[in-house]
């Protein structure tokens, strides 16, 4: 194997993940929840609804971004539905203190605007602060894996030693021994 290729490829992938990774602007994520919802809301109506203008407007006043329209806010969120059929809303915007609060806003603004069901407590759950989504070190290292992997592989077919040629023949069986009758 060509060790060589095998080298060159891993630091190409590294080199590519981590200048796509610098060129892009790094986005922070945070994320809420809904716990406790009424039955009706945990299914995929329930989610479409959450994702209906009505709700994107109630969260972006709750959260004093007025001029942003419903279209901004659904591009950069996401609901989910949990196992337990409770809602989690995931947000990614360039700012950390924006993004935690526009998370929060939208669990504040979907639990508003539920209907409520009587005996069950529906509550909230706001995101505390936002984390950082994977930067240029850490896609650099994941390129530099796909590039060693791919590299590997092309040694492997591109060596002499997968070729079919003259083989070495084996060494001959030892004789069987005649059966025993008894």
């Amino acid at each position: 194997m060509n060790l060589r290729i095998v080298v060159g490829c891993a630091l190409l992938g590294a080199l590519a993940a981590g200048g796509l990774a610098l060129a892009s602007e790094r986005p922070y994520r945070a994320r809420a929840f809904v716990i406790r919802l009424p039955p009706a809301y945990g299914t995929a109506e329930g989610l479409d609804w959450a994702r209906s203008d009505p709700v994107l407007l109630r969260a972006l006043e709750v959260a004093g971004r007025e001029r942003q329209s419903p279209a901004w806010l659904r591009e950069r969120s996401k609901v989910e539905l949990t196992s337990r059929l409770d809602f989690a809303i995931t947000v990614e915007t360039a700012d950390r203190e924006a993004t935690a609060a526009l998370a929060t806003a939208y669990a504040k603004a979907i639990r508003l605007s539920l209907r409520s069901a009587p005996g069950l407590a529906t509550r909230g759950r706001g995101a505390r602060r936002a984390q950082p989504v994977l930067g240029p070190v850490g896609w650099a290292l994941l390129g530099g894996a796909a590039g060693l992997w791919l590299g590997a592989a092309l040694a492997i077919v591109l060596s002499r030693g997968s070729r079919r040629g003259r083989r070495r023949a084996s060494a001959p069986c030892a004789r069987g021994t005649p059966l025993t009758r008894g």
